[in-house]
């Protein structure tokens, strides 16, 4: 559940790096697997206890989880007990897939039924639509050079395989959801 490529993009969107994204998921699963203190966490993970606090407030502020504050008697310490939202969890990685299945899929459906023009010696100086291409009389408004038809074959196989690996990725995701 935490390794499905569309759970990790989704958790990427919450951290800073790929090693905030290895601790993340590794937090996850600790909060999963019932340890509920960020110092246990610390202990059976091994992460830096700063960096299981800074995560675990950033799971907060994506609503995924949530702590209750004690005051330790005698230390007068607080101690933070924290909880996995799975609900929350789900249903927002629900709304990241179908948020990106909706872009990729009309991203598709505007190359399948739009004519688009590129710059002739650098493809990366301006790619537009018909409209936006005669705007500039069919030339490159960084170089001045003409436009040409955009080939979008290459791009359009692209994004109808992730299209379909997505697909798949979240039946495994619900899959698995639907045992935990």
């Amino acid at each position: 559940m935490i390794n499905n490529p569309i759970v990790k993009d989704f958790l990427k969107q919450i951290v800073d790096n790929d090693d905030d994204l290895s601790n993340i998921q590794t937090i996850i699963q600790a909060l999963i697997d019932g340890i509920e203190t960020d110092e246990e966490i610390h202990e059976q993970t091994g992460i830096k206890l700063n960096t299981v606090r800074k995560l675990l407030y950033k799971l907060h502020d994506a609503s995924i989880a949530n702590y209750k504050r004690n005051k330790d008697p005698e230390t007068q310490w607080f101690t933070y007990t924290w909880r996995f939202e799975k609900e929350e969890y789900v249903k927002k990685i629900e709304n990241f897939y179908q948020q990106r299945l909706s872009e990729r899929e009309k991203h598709l459906d505007n190359l399948e039924n739009n004519l688009y023009f590129v710059c002739c010696i650098d493809p990366e100086h301006f790619k537009g639509d018909y409209a936006e291409s005669s705007e500039f009389e069919f030339y490159c408004p960084v170089c001045d050079y003409e436009l040409e038809p955009y080939d979008a074959k290459k791009e359009k196989t692209t994004l109808k395989r992730k299209i379909t690996i997505d697909k798949k990725n979240f039946k495994k995701f619900e899959d698995k959801i639907s045992k935990i």
